[in-house]
């Protein structure tokens, strides 16, 4: 080291790390949409992106991210303040960015291997974390009896208490928002482009309505180009991902609704399907769902209700859902799909039985959580 280095370091220090948040967007877009290897990347770097950042070049980062994220990570103009712009987009146009350490990060999409770093919302983004998200999806082309079924289910679904996502496309999705929208009942819009775009253009006002008590959300920043029909084969996944249980209105035996139930499937999450006669080809896939077994019928909207901790007879409030706190986060996040003790879900969190107890208070109260015989808990 020659003398003027070592004075340049000695009266200037290291150099200062980005900002977290433009390191998240560095990360993100280094690892790609619905990367498998996301939650290795977190687990590898604690979930510090700046530590990733900071170690792009390691054999560790590669061995973590993949050999393809590793060449992009070091790439020319690869670097977290070249994401400034982005932010700066954002901030302009009322865009919330939520990395996965923010607050209203959604703890259900923490629980599948190819969560997106970075999510980008419009209205409120408490929403994301409800405790009774439903998936509703179907034909982009239904017919007569889809359309109704969609308002009929949808409309009893939301007077419930349960919190309508779906893909603010054309068809049945937006009959499932539309019925929502019409019980002034939060709604969540998945978005397969851009955030500050809309597709299609002519659900821009049901967009606005959704905004207003409800919030719409995606994996890709203003401005962005090149995502193409890809973008919404990964957005199915984010529906699958954030709802507890998905619907199945209407569908073809060939169709994006059934990349949707895939991804349930992949996650656990239940499957449910509305029959129609077998004559209709629009229901066919729908039907075939029930046939086989990987989906349960639903005929009305109290077949679901006891499942999602719902009562027909005593909906929800549709209010804003109260912030969960460092406590509720970790304990969820903890959550598996057994029922566990008390003693057993102290011990993986690590945490005292009697710090524990009033947090799964809180979490039934709000509907998070349900107190079974014996002292046992199941999440929902």
């Amino acid at each position: 080291m020659t003398g003027e280095s070592w004075v340049q370091q000695d009266l200037f220090g290291p150099e200062p790390l980005p900002d977290p948040l433009l390191c998240w967007l560095w990360l993100d877009c280094t690892l790609g949409s619905a990367s498998p290897r996301a939650g290795r990347v977190l687990d590898w770097c604690g979930g510090d992106p700046c530590r990733a950042w900071e170690a792009r070049a390691t054999t560790d980062f590669r061995q973590a991210a993949g050999a393809g994220a590793a060449r992009r990570a070091v790439s020319p103009g690869n670097t977290p303040e070249a994401f400034r712009p982005v932010l700066d987009r954002c901030r302009a146009l009322g865009v919330e960015v939520i990395p996965f350490d923010h607050p209203d990060y959604p703890l259900a999409l923490t629980r599948i291997p190819d969560m997106p770093l970075v999510l980008y919302c419009t209205g409120d983004p408490a929403w994301l974390n409800a405790p009774a998200l439903v998936g509703m999806v179907g034909s982009r082309r239904p017919d007569p009896y889809g359309q109704q079924a969609a308002e009929n289910l949808g409309r009893a679904l939301a007077r419930a208490g349960a919190v309508i996502v779906s893909g603010l496309a054309d068809g049945l999705d937006s009959e499932c928002h539309r019925a929502a929208v019409a019980e002034h009942a939060p709604t969540i819009g998945v978005q397969g482009v851009p955030i500050d775009r809309t597709y299609p253009a002519s659900n821009r006002a049901l967009r606005e309505k959704i905004e207003a008590n409800g919030c719409v959300v995606g994996e890709y920043p203003p401005g962005l180009d090149g995502i193409g029909r890809n973008g919404f084969l990964q957005r199915n996944r984010l529906i699958a991902g954030l709802a507890r249980a998905l619907v199945v209105v209407q569908a073809r035996e060939r169709s994006g609704t059934m990349s949707t139930v895939a991804h349930a499937e992949r996650y656990g999450r239940p499957v449910w399907a509305l029959p129609a006669d077998v004559g209709r080809e629009d229901s066919a896939g729908s039907n075939r769902l029930i046939q086989s077994g990987r989906a349960r019928m639903v005929l009305t909207a109290e077949d679901m209700l006891e499942p999602l901790g719902l009562s027909a007879a005593a909906p929800a409030p549709a209010v804003q859902a109260p912030p969960l706190t460092d406590a509720e986060r970790k304990v969820l996040a903890c959550a598996g799909g057994e029922a566990v003790s008390l003693e057993e879900l102290a011990a993986r969190c690590g945490m005292q039985a009697a710090a524990l107890a009033p947090v799964l208070m809180r979490l039934e109260l709000s509907g998070r959580v349900k107190m079974l015989p014996g002292q046992r808990y199941i999440f929902l």
